[in-house]
């Protein structure tokens, strides 16, 4: 090992020829370009999936509970959490917060305008207003006022709202009864990046929302349930789907947007995908450029042969000088790939369309686990692959390599 070691360090030095010295950095920098290509995928796919993710978590929580229905309605009915079970759910150790939300189906107006949406009115509790105005771009102030409300910024250019302007909220009080007309202040608009969201969602304190509804100060539409170990929401909505009473539902955040999610799955197909194509084309690379070192060194290796030198030594010369290739054009790729990611999330240069992605500007998130298995997967696909051209070593004759010209 040590003399082959010491064989190949002589041959990199002397790698001044015209076309060999060209063409390994050629091949160096093939698999840099290929393994950049990779991380730049890894970090970009990764950083969309979180990013949506976290939009999603911000406004629904990991899972929610709410009242069993075969049909998905605008209205929800009441619901009530038992002491025993909130207190067990509130004291668990995977939960981080929880929020009871009170839903009401209306009709938002602009008298002025004679324009109008609908909408759903989201009752928050104080605590959820200041855990949704971190998670989104917010402006205006807190409510200060019976069915005062926050609106979109898309939903108030939609009906020529302002800050501080009234609007009119028609409310039905049962399937029944008339339609009544309340008069709503807007003192702030928010932006979360989901468009549907956006358009169909008015913010309200809690207590405004149960006096439309006609509910008691205990009665809510859901418990918006947010995890410390979001990855768990599966089995912990399993587990809490066995606890709550047979006409409440505990739904997992996937359950509830499965095409979304499903999409979102699609970037770890295409991040492998983008892998297998860089190993492929850095590998073709890799072999032309050892082809030729071989065929560069033939004379060399008959020498070595007629001196009485092993066939596996001379294989792992050549290993050698192969890995010495791979690891440095995976180290330039791993710099060069990590380097545009960190700019991309210092500087945001790489701007989306928020309908199509729900978010403003590429995000970036380094998942190690997914970069440095991609590095340990190229590295050993790579090392048994080109032990395929090494082993053309082993059928060279010394006398014709020697008069190999």
């Amino acid at each position: 090992m040590k003399e082959a070691f010491f064989i190949a360090r002589k041959i990199q030095k002397s790698m001044g020829s015209k076309v060999i010295g060209p063409l390994l950095k050629l091949s160096i920098a093939a698999t840099a370009m290929g393994m950049a290509l990779v991380v730049l995928s890894i970090t970009s796919g990764k950083g969309l999936q979180h990013a949506i993710m976290d939009k999603f978590r911000a406004l629904e929580g990991d899972f929610t509970i709410q009242a069993y229905s075969l049909n998905r309605t605008e209205e929800w009915r009441p619901i009530a959490l038992d002491d025993s079970l909130f207190t067990e759910l509130a004291k668990a150790p995977y939960v981080d917060q929880i929020f009871p939300v009170v839903q009401k189906a209306s009709l938002l107006v602009n008298p002025s305008e004679d324009v109008f949406e609908g909408v759903q009115i989201q009752g928050f509790t104080t605590d959820n207003f200041e855990y949704f105005q971190k998670s989104f771009t917010t402006k205006g102030t807190p409510i200060d006022g019976r069915y005062g409300c926050w609106i979109s910024s898309n939903l108030a250019s939609s009906l020529q709202l302002e800050i501080g302007d009234t609007a009119v909220l028609t409310v039905l009080k049962g399937q029944r009864g008339l339609p009544r007309l309340i008069n709503t202040k807007i003192y702030g608009t928010y932006t979360s990046g989901l468009d549907e969201f956006d358009r169909q969602n008015v913010l309200m304190s809690a207590v405004d929302v149960r006096r439309l509804n006609g509910w008691n100060k205990d009665s809510v539409s859901a418990y918006v349930v947010h995890l410390n170990a979001p990855e768990q929401r599966a089995n912990l909505s399993a587990y809490w789907n066995a606890l709550v009473p047979y006409d409440l539902q505990v739904s997992a955040l996937e359950s509830r947007h499965p095409a979304i999610f499903g999409w979102l799955a699609l970037f770890d197909t295409n991040i492998v995908l983008v892998l297998a194509i860089v190993l492929i084309v850095a590998l073709s690379n890799l072999i032309t450029a050892l082809l030729v070192l071989i065929i560069d060194r033939t004379r060399m290796i008959g020498i070595l042969k007629a001196m009485g030198a092993p066939d596996r030594m001379i294989l792992q010369v050549f290993q050698w000088l192969s890995l010495n290739i791979l690891v440095k054009g995976l180290l330039l790729g791993n710099a060069v790939g990590l380097g545009l990611s960190a700019m991309q999330q210092w500087f945001k240069w790489v701007q989306l369309d928020p309908s199509t992605y729900y978010i403003a500007s590429a995000p970036i998130h380094f998942d190690w686990a997914w970069i440095i298995g991609a590095n340990l997967g190229f590295i050993l696909v790579a090392y048994f692959i080109l032990l395929i051209p090494v082993r053309w070593i082993a059928r060279l004759q010394p006398i014709q390599s020697i008069r190999f010209s």
